[in-house]
């Protein structure tokens, strides 16, 4: 058999005996070539019988998923460190795992569907080893965190993740179509656990006792085991926990609910979130689920996102006339989850929190949603770093794209949007023609809002790095042909290449410009190897880790932040003077080295491209 791309190793990865303790029994030991790592899995509020009526296979399923996810996010890419750019970004495991039902999962189909489902979600070939399990105990599975016993039985199971459009589903679910749900629920952060418990206490409140029942679970990797940050694979992980759930219930559905634009996956910024993109309810992604998961389980298992064909618009719009507007507040679509404080719950630069204030804004309902809780306003907010003004900018310029698609222009120019329409319960042509539709009115949505506030203030009026301002009039004129032209909003800013040397404790700079063994080189020597952490990792820009004002002050021996302030003002005015020396770039140079509030201090990822000299 094939493994794919041979020059790539291939990791080995071995599920180990779980530790005899209440902490070991709740996590998911394994090892990737001898090294261990653990993920911590506890589901919780499911009963004892639900629990008893579980198939083994179940069982099984739950414990490779959790395989998947740890292997997924122990191993890095490679980041643009590597000498081979870019060759570490498909990765192939070797998965030997013991199981309950040797022979179903020995089954050659179900294994090549297994992998061929994980191939196209992740990029990575996962070749899997089942070997029968040995230590078979009475409890059915440790991940479980039992509720008392209750006849309560669910008509759906919905994935709720605390976001807009899973609230909008679950209180249509209820309100319009009179349904008991369960709410699945997963997060790493007790965050996200507190917002999600809190919006089913709502729907609890207004709709009485019997209408919800929350199931959180609990997916974390253990101590310093993360050294990936894209979680490809994390989607299947998410379908499996929601579909072991359904079957417990006796239910064959579990549903997604996400807008259509976020589900086609057609990234509004390539080169910088392409690799965050996630294909979870991509519609062949949730073809591929529902097959697969429908062999595992004898009753058949539908996974489907009944939001497909609605606007994030839509979305708010139906919390509002079911009643809930008031609840808009407490959801959270912040991308940001580990970074979110009391005061900016929403940090305002990611993608998804343009995309919420976009549509609250668009829907006019910005009462429920205070611009206060966004560290950046959408309109007014100053966007200092390079990464935030180019992500707003290319949301808005494809949105204002979309405002002339055709189902031609869709083939011609987003020929991927194919691999959606196969899936889909419509003759092509009447898909595409729908698909259109949505990207129009999700157009519609955005380019009200844009031209409703250059229309009252004239874009020169804004702040010079705001969005209006950065926007202009040009962008107003943007027409459907100009898409195959855009590129150049979506290729990454030029580079600053920076070449260290740790051992001479020097940094040059594009060839030609070097600081040796001062504050400067100092300075910029500890940042690069900051970002060369995060490359190596190989982490979204987004994600590339910052240093501390403290703990950067400590590394370079000062004795106060506001020494570390003057060390870095003075570096940014000795690389500007020395860039305007030799003629280059100056903006660039004041881009260099970025400074995130609260957060700390690093290379602009965007910017800087680190090269390590070896001697």
């Amino acid at each position: 058999m094939s493994l794919g791309v041979a020059r790539n190793p291939i990791y080995h990865v071995k599920r180990l005996p779980s530790q005899d303790t209440e902490k070991g029994r709740k996590q998911l030991p394994f090892a990737i070539d001898g090294r261990n790592f653990a993920v911590k899995l506890v589901v919780s509020n499911l009963t004892k019988a639900l629990i008893a009526n579980l198939p083994e296979r179940s069982l099984d399923l739950l414990e490779i998923a959790g395989l998947v996810y740890g292997a997924d996010s122990a191993i890095s890419r490679g980041g643009t460190t590597d000498s081979q750019m870019g060759k570490k970004w498909h990765r192939q495991f070797q998965v030997e795992l013991p199981v309950r039902e040797l022979a179903f999962w020995r089954d050659e189909h179900i294994k090549r569907e297994l992998e061929e489902m994980l191939m196209f979600l992740s990029g990575d070939r996962f070749i899997f080893e089942f070997v029968e399990r040995q230590v078979i105990t009475d409890e059915p599975s440790p991940f479980f965190e039992l509720a008392q016993d209750n006849a309560w039985q669910p008509d759906r199971v919905l994935m709720f993740s605390g976001g807009l459009d899973s609230f909008a589903g679950a209180l249509e679910e209820i309100a319009e179509q009179k349904q008991k749900l369960a709410l699945i629920s997963h997060f790493s952060s007790s965050k996200i656990k507190h917002v999600q418990k809190q919006l089913n206490n709502a729907l609890v409140k207004k709709f009485g006792n019997n209408v919800c029942q929350h199931i959180p679970i609990q997916v974390q990797m253990m101590k310093s085991g993360l050294k990936e940050g894209t979680h490809r694979a994390r989607s299947f992980l998410f379908a499996v926990l929601g579909s072991v759930t359904a079957q417990a219930y006796g239910k064959n559905r579990v549903s997604f609910y996400e807008n259509g634009v976020v589900s086609l996956n057609l990234p509004p910024v390539g080169n910088v979130l392409g690799t965050r993109a996630t294909r979870t309810t991509h519609p062949q992604t949730l073809t591929r689920f529902s097959n697969f998961l429908g062999k595992v389980f004898n009753g058949g298992m539908r996974v489907d996102n009944p939001y497909f064909w609605r606007t994030k618009r839509d979305v708010v719009e139906t919390i509002a006339r079911l009643g809930m507007a008031s609840e808009i507040s407490q959801t959270r679509s912040c991308a940001d989850v580990h970074h979110q404080i009391t005061q900016y719950p929403h940090c305002g630069p990611c993608s998804q929190c343009i995309d919420r204030r976009f549509s609250i804004l668009a829907a006019g309902l910005e009462q429920y949603d205070p611009a206060e809780a966004y560290r950046v306003d959408l309109l007014k907010g100053a966007r200092e770093a390079l990464i935030d003004r180019e992500v707003a900018l290319s949301y808005v310029r494809n949105a204002f794209a979309y405002e002339h698609m055709t189902p031609q222009a869709l083939r011609t120019h987003f020929p991927a949007v194919l691999d959606a329409v196969a899936h889909l319960d419509n003759p092509e042509n009447t898909a595409l023609e729908m698909i259109a539709d949505l990207l129009r009115r999700h157009s519609a949505s955005i380019s009200s809002v844009m031209r409703g506030a250059t229309d009252k203030t004239p874009p020169n009026s804004y702040p010079e790095t705001s969005l209006p301002r950065l926007y202009g009039d040009a962008t107003l004129q943007l027409s459907l042909p100009e898409i195959a032209n855009l590129a150049p909003a979506h290729a990454a800013p030029t580079q600053m290449r920076l070449e260290i040397d740790e051992a001479q404790q020097s940094i040059k700079i594009d060839q030609a410009i070097e600081f040796i063994n001062s504050a400067t080189a100092r300075l910029l020597l500890a940042l690069a190897k900051k970002w060369l952490e995060g490359a190596g990792q190989g982490l979204d820009p987004l994600d590339y880790p910052l240093i501390k004002a403290d703990a950067l002050a400590k590394e370079l021996g000062l004795a106060s932040d506001e020494n570390l302030r003057k060390t870095i003002k003075r570096a940014r005015r000795n690389i500007k003077a020395r860039c305007e020396s030799l003629n280059l770039d100056t903006n660039k140079s004041a881009e260099l080295i970025e400074n995130i509030p609260w957060q700390g201090y690093r290379l602009n990822p965007l910017i800087a491209d680190v090269r390590k000299l070896s001697h």
